[in-house]
Formats: C-alpha cells, sequence, structure tokens
C-alpha cells in the first residue's frame, strides 16, 4: 500500500469553490487571530484531499494549526486511516506544530473521511433544502403554520427584508450592522474573541465582497436598523447563515422568522440549493437558539470534531509553561486565554 504524502501548497480552485475554506475566508480569519492560513494537499492511493488550517505560534518556536471559526476538514475524496492519521502527525511534528484542531463541516458531512475513533460530536447543525418559489406567499404555503403565522405577524407590523451583496454595500450600512451585533455581544457578556471588531466586518467586503450578503430590517418608523446578518454564499451550491443580530423590538416582532423566511426564498430563487443554519448551543437541542433553527430545518447534520496531538512531549511542555486560564481547552492559546 502506497504511502500517503503531504505537501503545502499555496491554493486550489476546488477548494475555492467552499467559502469557509477558500482563500478569502481563510486570509480574514488569519488576520484577525494573528495567524497564517496554509493549505495541505494529502494524497495516497491514487487519491487526493485537501485540509485548510490556521497556523499560530505559541512560543518557543512551537505552533498549533486548527480550522478557522466556522468549519473545515478534509475536501476531496480521500479517507483517512489509522495509519494515515499517523503519518499526518509525525508530519505537523516535523512542521513544529504540536496539536491540530479540525472542525468538520456538517453540510459536506467529512468526518466521514476519518476514523471514527477521532470523530467526537459536538452538536447538531440545521440546513433547509431550497428550492425556487416566484412569489414569498407561495414559499410561505409550504412552511409549517406556526411558522407561517411567526413570518406574517411581522409582516403586519411593517417589517421588511433587504439584501445586498457586500460588494455593493456602503461601509456605513456594515458598521451599523456591526454596531448593532456587538451590544447585543456585551449583552450576553459573550466571550472576547467573537466580539470581534468593526474592521474585521469591513473586511467581509474587501476580501469576500459578493460571496456575503448583508440582510437588513429597519424599523418602519424610525428608519432604524433592528436586525442583520451576514450569509456567506458558494458557488458548491450552499448558503451559510454566518453571523446576526437583532434588538428585542424586532425579536418580539417575529423578525428573525421574517428574516430567515426571506433568505430561503432568496436563495432558493438564485439557484442554491441549500442553506446551512449553523447549530444551537447544547448537543440535546434543548436551547431556544436550536428549537429557533430547527423550525426552518429539513434535517439536521452533525457537527463534529478532531482533536490531535501531533507531539505529545511538546504539547504538555507549553501547557505547563504558561498559566492556563481555560485548562479545559484543547488548543494552547484558547487554554492560555490570549
Amino acid at each position: 500500500m502506497a504511502a500517503i504524502e503531504f505537501a503545502w501548497i499555496p491554493a486550489e480552485a476546488e477548494v475555492d469553490r467552499h467559502v469557509y475554506m477558500g482563500r478569502a475566508y481563510l486570509t480574514l480569519l488569519a488576520t484577525h487571530d494573528g495567524s497564517e492560513a496554509r493549505l495541505l494537499k494529502c494524497t495516497a492511493h491514487g487519491q487526493s484531499a485537501y485540509l485548510p488550517m490556521l497556523v499560530r505560534d505559541v512560543g518557543c518556536g512551537q505552533k498549533e494549526a486548527y480550522s478557522a471559526y466556522g468549519y473545515g476538514g478534509l475536501l476531496g475524496e480521500l479517507d483517512l486511516s489509522d495509519a494515515d492519521v499517523e503519518a499526518l502527525r509525525g508530519f505537523l511534528s516535523e512542521e513544529s506544530i504540536l496539536a491540530f484542531f479540525v472542525r468538520h463541516s456538517p453540510f459536506l458531512g467529512n468526518q466521514r473521511q476519518w476514523p471514527d475513533s477521532l470523530v467526537e460530536l459536538n452538536r447538531r447543525t440545521y440546513a433547509a433544502e431550497l428550492r425556487r418559489s416566484d412569489h414569498f406567499d407561495a414559499y410561505l404555503k409550504t412552511v409549517p403554520q406556526k411558522l407561517r403565522w411567526s413570518v406574517n405577524y411581522a409582516r403586519r407590523a411593517g417589517l421588511q427584508v433587504s439584501f445586498q451583496p457586500l460588494s455593493q454595500c456602503p461601509p456605513e450600512r456594515i458598521q451599523s450592522f456591526y454596531r448593532l451585533y456587538v451590544g447585543l455581544m456585551q449583552q450576553k457578556q459573550t466571550l472576547g474573541y467573537y466580539l470581534f471588531s468593526e474592521e474585521f466586518f469591513l473586511e467581509h467586503a474587501r476580501l469576500l465582497g459578493a460571496q456575503c450578503e448583508l440582510a437588513e430590517i429597519v424599523d418602519p418608523e424610525s428608519g432604524e436598523l433592528i436586525a442583520g446578518a451576514f450569509f456567506l454564499l458558494d458557488s458548491s451550491g450552499w448558503a451559510h447563515y454566518h453571523l446576526s443580530a437583532a434588538t428585542a423590538t424586532a425579536m418580539k416582532l417575529q423578525g428573525m422568522e421574517l428574516l430567515l423566511a426571506s433568505a430561503i426564498h432568496r436563495y432558493g430563487n438564485m439557484g442554491l440549493r441549500a442553506l446551512h443554519l449553523g447549530g444551537g448551543h447544547a448537543l440535546d437541542e434543548s436551547d431556544g437558539l436550536s428549537r429557533f433553527k430547527a423550525k426552518f430545518a429539513d434535517r439536521k447534520p452533525d457537527f463534529s470534531c478532531t482533536k490531535l496531538i501531533c507531539n505529545e512531549a511538546g504539547y504538555q511542555a507549553e501547557r505547563a509553561r504558561l498559566p492556563l486560564k481555560h485548562p479545559n481547552f484543547f488548543l494552547i492559546s484558547d487554554a492560555r486565554g490570549s
């Protein structure tokens, strides 16, 4: 049996078809994280697959690797055997990478390309199949009655959803969405990483352009933004619910139900085949976010992770070298709270 081979490559068109794995998105997150975006090609048995990752220094010449915020994992035909994974550990260790945290892509099901023993179920996610429908009201006839009531309640309140590709979106509107988002995150006392920054939001426009759209709902009386979301679009046929925020008023008026229903209708008519809504907070789906997303879903793809320690001695030494604020976190930088 031929040994697996690994090589860093600068870019690959097939990877760019998937927005979370493409150069633009990885560059966006690498800049935010202070990491380096890399693409590893894995070849064995006449088949290939690609592993996008971000690589960051943890000190003393050592590094760690991880999938960017969102999703990643293998893209291609190659399934990894236990021996292939051991070879991957050895290759990354030689590159001074102590550990690799993989966020598999639920919409690709690419966790199945790894040995079962290395795949850890994290939570359920939600996906909606998309279809063409000439009129919004015709689409609404296909959804459950309770959801249809919520959407029509928002419409009777005068709420409307507008969409604009970021390639055509004035910076002021992105900044307005950022202020709404960061206010909500602060209110929820969300971890610092997920607060992001205004520049991070603006960079979506520069790097992703038409691959990212801003959906907005404004107050019909004041004109103030009360709900918004970024949607990522890729040429593989998927749309992705990316970042969102809404005021208490918008939530009370069922604004987010209207926003997501409008997105499903819009992207179906654009010819995309599915919208991935992401996951909730709890594996048992008992939390409010899970219940909200489940209302729109036709299926529930699993979100799974893989934790690879590539150099056990080096990994443990780096975890011991500096105090750990979050010792339960796998990645060294995350455990340090840095």
